[in-house]
Formats: C-alpha cells, sequence, structure tokens
C-alpha cells in the first residue's frame, strides 16, 4: 500500500497517495480538475493550461498546473477560489478565440470534452471580437487519419503518444504563438501501426477517422464491448454500430490484454461486415459444371447432410474432411470436430496452421511479463507486423526499462533498430542458428556447470563439438540472454512449422535450456483464436482438451456427452487433406471460414477433384465459386461468440449488430441445424447405403439442441478440462485466463496430460534436408505475415489499397544488380512448384541470397511457390526480368 500523505484543497485536509499527480489526488477528494493536455498514459506536460490551481508556495498563493505537480506532505492547494476559476476561465476563452464552430458536423460532438469543460468551466461570453484566424482543414497526416488545424488545441497527446508508444516521433509543432500547428514532418506522413489511437486521445475533433468520418453521431450509436479478431491478442474494442451498420470500432481498456490500445488494422479494416458483396443466402449447384443458384436453408442443409453422410457410408468416413479456421470462435470450432467426429465418424478436421504447427499450445504466460523482461529474444516473429500492440509493450519495455532485444529473422524487421543482437538466417536454417547460440552458451563454465545436471548433456556437447555450426553474432546475442535477469524467449509459428519443425522446436528449447530460460519461452500464435481452436480440438489428431485420439478414456468420456462413438485413429491434416483429394481418396470436403483455392493452382486443382464441396464463408471466395453448397455465414459482430487469445485469456465477443436482409446465420447455429437434418439422426436417410450403417449415433438430437452461443460455451467448459466454469457469466467483460499449470485428474475431469510442460532433457535435433538444391534455384524464399495485406476482408475497406503491403517480391539491392533489376520491374519469381510475376521493391532488409515476399498479396498467393501452404522452409527460388511480350 502506497505512503499516504496529507493535502489541503479549499482548506479542507485530504489523504493521498505520496507522489500522485494533484489532478488523481483530487479525484479521491471527488474535485474534478478539469484538464485536456493531461492523460494517465502519457508523461506530464501541463501544456494546455486547463488544470490551472492556486498553490501555497512559502506563503504566497501562485497559479500553477495541477496536472504536473506531485503532491507531497503538507502541500496546499485552492481549486474553487476566485483566482483559479478566473484562470481556467481565461484559458478556455482563449482556446476558444479560434476554435470553429462546427460542433453540429464534428464528429467529436456529442461526446467533446471541451464542449462539456466550455458548458462547466468556461465564461459566459468572450471579449474578443477579432476575425478567427483560419488553418488547414481536412487534413490528412495519413491515409487513414484527417486533422483540422482549426479545431487542434495544441495539447500534444498526439506528439506525445507517438513518441512515447510508437517510439515514431512522426508530428511536430510547427510556426509560433496563434499560428501554431500539428503536422507531419516534410514527405514523411505518420505511418505507425497503432497511429489511430491519437484520434481517441484527441480531447476535441481535431483528428478524425478517414473510415468512419461523417458516418455517425455519437449519442445514436448502439455501444458494444467486444474484441478485436485480427489477431491472437484479442484486444478490447467497442464496437458501435447504428442502423445494422457498424458505424466505427474504438479501443476499450483491458489492462491485462491491450492496455487500452488498438492497431490500425483493428480500428480501420472492419468494412467486410456490411460489404454489399457479402453472402446472404444459401447457394446450390445442381449439378458439376452448372451454376450456383439460390436456395433456401432447408434444401440447402438436407442437401449437405444427405451428401456427407452418403459419402461417408459408402466410401468410409475418412473420405470426408473438414478445414476450419483460426479466425472460428470456440463455439464454431468446437461444433465442427463435433460434428465430424460424431456424426461424419472422422478426425479428418484441421485448420490452416494447425497440426502442421508443433508449437507450445498454451502460447504466452502473462501479456504483461514482456514489460518486466530486461532482455527479450523474438525468434521468426516479428510483432510490428504480427501483434502491433504488443509491439508497443515491447518497445515500451525497451525505452523505459532499458530492455535488450535479441532478434532472430531471416529479415532486418524494425525493431533491429533497438539495441541488443541481430543474427540473420536463411530460411530453412534456423536449426543451424539456434545450435550456434547453444554451442556459444557451452563456451560459458557456468553453463557448462548447470547444463551437466540435465539429461542429454554429454550427448549434446559432443555433437555441438563437432558440429560445424557458429555464427559470429550468435556468441553476443547467447552473452546478452546468458546475463539477463529476467529473458524472456518469443517464437512464431515460421520456426515451428514445416519440415524442419520438430529440428527447430528442440534446437531452440535446448538453447532456452542452458541459458536457463526455459519456463519463460513462449509461442505466439497468429490468429484471433489459434490457441482456442486448438484447445476445441480443431486438430485430427487431438479432442477437445488436448487429449490424443488414441486416448481411450478421453474418448469415453466425450463419448458419453456426445452420445456418439468417436474414432480412434488420427485424421489427415490440412495440406494431407488437399492432396488426398487431388489424389481421388478424400471425396467430400467442408470448408469453414477456410479459402484453399486462393493459395495457388494446387489448392484450387485439389477442391475441383472433390465429389461433394461445401464451403461455410462471409463472402463468395475462390473456394466458394468451386462448391456444390455455398453456406452464408455471419462476421464476428453479428453472432456472440468467445475467443481465445495468445495469452489464454477466453474472452467474450457478443453480438453487436444484424442485417435484417440477410439470411446469413452463425457458425455454430449452422452446425446446431445440420446436426437436426442428419440423415443417422432424423432417421430419414435416404440411401440403402446409410440404411445399413453400423455407426452408433446414439442420443445426438438432444445432444445437439443448442438455444444460443451460450449453451455452447456451457458444454466447451464440460468437456474442456482447462475451460471448468468458463461459462459466459464467468467470462465478464475483462475474460478469464485458463491456468498455465494445470491440475491433476479429479473425479470425472481428465487432466491436461497432452500438454507439453518446460522441457528438461536435452536433444540432438534430426535435421532434414532442404526441399531444393542445385543452382538453377539461387535463392532462398523468405514469406511471413505483414500487417495490412489483400486479404478478403481487408479488400472490402476501400482505404486499405492505399497502406497494404506493395504487390511486390522484396529483394536486397546488391542482389537486384547481380540479377539487372531495377525498382518496379516486373520479373517471374519461380520455384519447382510454380511461378509468381511481380514487380520488384528494392529492400537492404531483405537477406543477401533471400527473395521476400509476404502472405496473402491479391492475386499473388505465395504459396504457388510452396511444396505445401505449412513449409516454406528452405524453398529454392530464381528470379528473372519478365520477357516482353
Amino acid at each position: 500500500m502506497p505512503d499516504l500523505v496529507t493535502i489541503t484543497i479549499d482548506d479542507v485536509e485530504y489523504q493521498v497517495p505520496n507522489g500522485m499527480l494533484l489532478t488523481d489526488a483530487a479525484k479521491l477528494a471527488d474535485i474534478d480538475i478539469p484538464v485536456f493536455c493531461s492523460h494517465p498514459k502519457l508523461d506530464p506536460l501541463g501544456a494546455c493550461r486547463m488544470c490551472l490551481v492556486e498553490q501555497d508556495v512559502r506563503g504566497r498563493w501562485m497559479i500553477v498546473t495541477a496536472c504536473t505537480i506531485r503532491v507531497a506532505e503538507g502541500l496546499k492547494f485552492r481549486y474553487a477560489s476566485e483566482a483559479a476559476v478566473q484562470a481556467r476561465e481565461d484559458t478556455l476563452e482563449f482556446i476558444l478565440i479560434n476554435h470553429p464552430l462546427d460542433c453540429p458536423i464534428c464528429d467529436k460532438g456529442g461526446e467533446c470534452p471541451l464542449q462539456d469543460q466550455t458548458l462547466k468551466h468556461g465564461p459566459g461570453a468572450s471579449e474578443f471580437q477579432e476575425i478567427k484566424t483560419h488553418k488547414e482543414k481536412r487534413y490528412p497526416i495519413s491515409d487513414l487519419i484527417m486533422l483540422d488545424q482549426e479545431r487542434c488545441i495544441v495539447c500534444w497527446r498526439c506528439i506525445r503518444y507517438l513518441e512515447e508508444w510508437e517510439d515514431k516521433p512522426q508530428l511536430g509543432l510547427f510556426n509560433r504563438g496563434g499560428e501554431t500547428v500539428i503536422d507531419f514532418f516534410p514527405e514523411q506522413p505518420v505511418d505507425a501501426k497503432t497511429s489511430g489511437n491519437i484520434i481517441d486521445l484527441c480531447p476535441v475533433g481535431a483528428l478524425t477517422n478517414r473510415v468512419s468520418r461523417f458516418r455517425y453521431r455519437p449519442w445514436e450509436l448502439k455501444r458494444t464491448k467486444s474484441i478485436c479478431t485480427h489477431c491472437s491478442q484479442g484486444c478490447n474494442v467497442r464496437l458501435d454500430a447504428r442502423i445494422h451498420q457498424l458505424r466505427r470500432v474504438v479501443a476499450s481498456e483491458n489492462m491485462a490484454v491491450n492496455d487500452e490500445w488498438i492497431c490500425d488494422k483493428g480500428r480501420f479494416m472492419h468494412a467486410f461486415v456490411d460489404a454489399p458483396e457479402r453472402l446472404t443466402t444459401p447457394m446450390i449447384r445442381d449439378h458439376k459444371g452448372g451454376e450456383l443458384r439460390e436456395a433456401g436453408w432447408d434444401e440447402a442443409l438436407a442437401l449437405t447432410a444427405q451428401r456427407l453422410a452418403f459419402t461417408a457410408d459408402v466410401q468410409g468416413p475418412a473420405a470426408v474432411g473438414a478445414i476450419g479456421s483460426a479466425k472460428l470462435s470456440n463455439e464454431a470450432a468446437y461444433l465442427l470436430q463435433k460434428l465430424m467426429r460424431g456424426l461424419v465418424g472422422s478426425n479428418n478436421v484441421d485448420h490452416r496452421g494447425g497440426a502442421a504447427v508443433l508449437a507450445d499450445p498454451r502460447g504466452l504466460s502473462n501479456m504483461r511479463d514482456v514489460e518486466q523482461a530486461d532482455v527479450i529474444v523474438l525468434a521468426g516473429v516479428d510483432p510490428a507486423e504480427e501483434q502491433p500492440v504488443l509491439a508497443t509493450f515491447i518497445r515500451r519495455a525497451v525505452r523505459r526499462r532499458g530492455a535488450k532485444l535479441v532478434i532472430l529473422h531471416p529479415r532486418k524487421i524494425e525493431d533491429t533498430r533497438y539495441p541488443g543482437a541481430y543474427a540473420s538466417y536463411t530460411p530453412g536454417e534456423e536449426t543451424a542458428l539456434f545450435d550456434s547460440l547453444s554451442k556459444a552458451l557451452l563456451k560459458e563454465k557456468v553453463v557448462q556447470e548447470r547444463a551437466a545436471k540435465l539429461p542429454g548433456y554429454a550427448e549434446l556437447a559432443d555433437w555441438l563439438h563437432s558440429a560445424a555450426v557458429g555464427d559470429p553474432a550468435a556468441a553476443d546475442a547467447a552473452r546478452l540472454v546468458l546475463n539477463a535477469k529476467r529473458p524472456l524467449v518469443l517464437y512464431g509459428p515460421a520456426v515451428v512449422s514445416g519440415r524442419n519443425a520438430a529440428a527447430n522446436r528442440s534446437s531452440l528449447m535446448n538453447f532456452a535450456l542452458l541459458a536457463g530460460c526455459a519456463e519463460r519461452t513462449y509461442y505466439l500464435a497468429p490468429e484471433a483464436n489459434s490457441v482456442g481452436v486448438r484447445d476445441m480440438g480443431l486438430l485430427p489428431a487431438s479432442l477437445p482438451g488436448h487429449a490424443l485420439v488414441g486416448d481411450l478414456p478421453a474418448r469415453e468420456r466425450l463419448e458419453r456427452l456426445w452420445g456418439a462413438k468417436l474414432p480412434s485413429d488420427a485424421g489427415l491434416a490440412c495440406d494431407e487433406m488437399l492432396s488426398a483429394a487431388a489424389a481421388g481418396k478424400l471425396r467430400a470436403l467442408y470448408l469453414v471460414g477456410s479459402d484453399p483455392a486462393s493459395q495457388g493452382p494446387a489448392g484450387m486443382a485439389a477442391l475441383q477433384k472433390v465429389d461433394f464441396l461445401v464451403v461455410q464463408d462471409l463472402f463468395l471466395t475462390e473456394s466458394a465459386k468451386l462448391a456444390d453448397v455455398v453456406l452464408p455465414a455471419v462476421s464476428w459482430a453479428e453472432t456472440d461468440g468467445s475467443f481465445t487469445n495468445l495469452e489464454r485469456r477466453v474472452q467474450r465477443a457478443p453480438k453487436a449488430l444484424a442485417n435484417p436482409h440477410s439470411q446469413a446465420a452463425a457458425d455454430w447455429l449452422i452446425f446446431t441445424e445440420l446436426a437436426k437434418v442428419w440423415p443417422a439422426v432424423s432417421g430419414e436417410a435416404k440411401t440403402e447405403a446409410s440404411r445399413k450403417s453400423k455407426r452408433k449415433i446414439g442420443d445426438a438430437p438432444r445432444l445437439w439442441s443448442y438455444a444460443n452461443a451460450q449453451a455452447v460455451l456451457d458444454e466447451i467448459s464440460r468437456a474442456v478440462s482447462m475451460y471448468d466454469k468458463l461459462t459466459w457469466a464467468a467470462l465478464g467483460d475483462e475474460g478469464k485466463q485458463w491456468p498455465w499449470e494445470l491440475p491433476k485428474a479429479e473425479a470425472g475431469r481428465p487432466a491436461g496430460g497432452a500438454l507439453p510442460t518446460a522441457p528438461r532433457r536435452l536433444v540432438i535435433p534430426e535435421r532434414r534436408s532442404a526441399s531444393q538444391v542445385g543452382a538453377d534455384f539461387p535463392y532462398t524464399l523468405a514469406t511471413g505475415r505483414v500487417l495490412f495485406d489483400g486479404g478478403t476482408l481487408l479488400r472490402q475497406t476501400e482505404v486499405a489499397g492505399k497502406v497494404a503491403a506493395p504487390v511486390a517480391v522484396g529483394i536486397n539491392p546488391a542482389d537486384a544488380a547481380r540479377e539487372k533489376l531495377a525498382e518496379g520491374q516486373m520479373a517471374t519469381v519461380s520455384s519447382a512448384s510454380g511461378q509468381l510475376t511481380l514487380a520488384i521493391h528494392l529492400d537492404e532488409a531483405v537477406r543477401p541470397g533471400t527473395l521476400w515476399i509476404p502472405y496473402s498479396l491479391p492475386g499473388a498467393p505465395v504459396e504457388t511457390l510452396l511444396t505445401s501452404a505449412s513449409d516454406g522452409a528452405g524453398v529454392r527460388v530464381r528470379i528473372a526480368s519478365q520477357k516482353a511480350g
């Protein structure tokens, strides 16, 4: 508990925490000192002078700024004195001299502190008669933010946020006196990934959202607290809707998750919710080669159930598969795998980035651990592009607490500008780099003494001694981690997916064990519900709760809960299902929020081979264009659902709006209704084969009767051990984490035995050879996620094209000179799997000998060049200028 001191305000004594800002201390005494420049998340400044009070300074009363004074024992202040009140009135009068009287059209009108404070603290009339000074209006400081310099009161909040949190001083003060304006520096518009937070911070309507501008009046909005689903951090937001449309998204405070910040993708890229291209009715293709036509839900669901059940009965359950998405809610993912296992009888269920990723499913222990670390290792992950708000926490740790960054990445990412160490590697050679780090550590006596107690030490030490590993940058990186008091290792999916996933994971954990931070080595999951869909069992070899499908007690427990016999053999993973479809072995496929056809020719060819294809999505995607049945789903904003973020925090996303002109339905409801018309459930099987089916369904009709999404979550809390008691009501507004260390098995409840713990043994990683070699392919392909890509959801926002990553191939200038390639020139990038034609982008951040192509570039899926959608490790490519004609 903080030390208390006694201060006096208007002759009344109050006890308040020592060192607290006077504005905050006054609030404890129910005295609201008005502020504009002051903000609890920004450093004190005293720029606006709105908080003026009197202070007794050595027996003389002086006017001071309350937002910059920290209280101490015996300090005396006057808030309600004539001089203090007059000072605040004068300040407001000065602010209003040139402020435009355009409240009726200002986006801030109705929720504007300037309006409120003018009514409460302002003068009744102004003595100034001069003509107002005119400045820039509708002045874009970026493609996303508009500035009205006439409205600006020069509080510096926007400048300070960009400096203190983003560490990008991209706005400044220009001119002097009454001509002072906020502006960006010449030819350097604001491009910070969380720049939109300055809109929320602006106490007037000077900074406005170019996507939502003029689309709402604040008092007309229906406001719903929810979460953002663009990445795995699960930032808390507020969805503001009006007349069945999502008008804007603003940040909502959750100190455990996102403080009160959100990234620009979450703030601005929401037009897909209201896009006119949204699917609104089911569609059916009457015969192969025919056109899709509109149909009713009864017809579409009946056909889907009959054809999936028929294929399972005639061809066997292994001939049916389902590919979901890590963007599905927990409820949708749970019911999708339940439908496949309980009704189809198949474990062929997965999602992109599912079984192919060999990561610790627990993710990060706690978001706030990042701020307490003194050395942070980023292995194959770029938070600035993948989790921008987390990146601001990392930068805060660097700038405020002196943390060092150790960055292991094939590209020289943005955060390599900070103190620490940077070690680059060629994709596919991650194991060699991690082994170099381990080898450097083993040269230290303290490591040798500690590691000698670990099983496998002698074997690994001998192997590393003889292995040809030794990156020069590894020694500095290893030394930083070894000398840290609270090191933190964060790794991404690129490290633990593909053909080298097991070796990479083993070598990374060896390094963490030797460095003494294995228990602080965490996986940063990429998608909104990457953690949750794994918990729900949307994997071919894992049941809900991470028990393996071969685990008899776990399977029997679910069989009692679901009233159905479950298969015991592991199913096909995502890539394996597409390969089986291409080979004619997988005859029916159910895609939910997944679009393999947009990921290159191989995915499209696989879908064209299946006998029956069902696509459940928001838009008529490339995969949906090939489907026999298209089922229209709603977005996360249009249904209740829960999501589990990268630190295992289960959070609610309540329904915020609905389109009365659409027949689209929530994923969980579609699965529920599909189960109700399933032939083996309803007893209305249409074929002789289905009547002779030996698969037992049991009491499935009753057990598929969910009244709402909350009822599905109730069942999840019984089916998944770590979700015990995590009901909709229990989650509250802040969400709940399931524990990092799971309890032991209890009566009637299994333990999370399938979940890993920190490694206790050193192992020799088994590397696999590269997929391609030879002079024909002299470069290695590097790929990864960028914040603004060209994905289906982003393309619906008009401004997205202006901020999206260029449809280009990044190449080091030295390599470009050798290949005689210039900026903007069209070139063909080829691998053994395919080729792409892209513009050249000269980029010094790209490692020599590699080419950089992000995921989800519109019309240029990098998967075309990969051996599979999950394995880009070490793919060899070549590049050549495109031939004329």
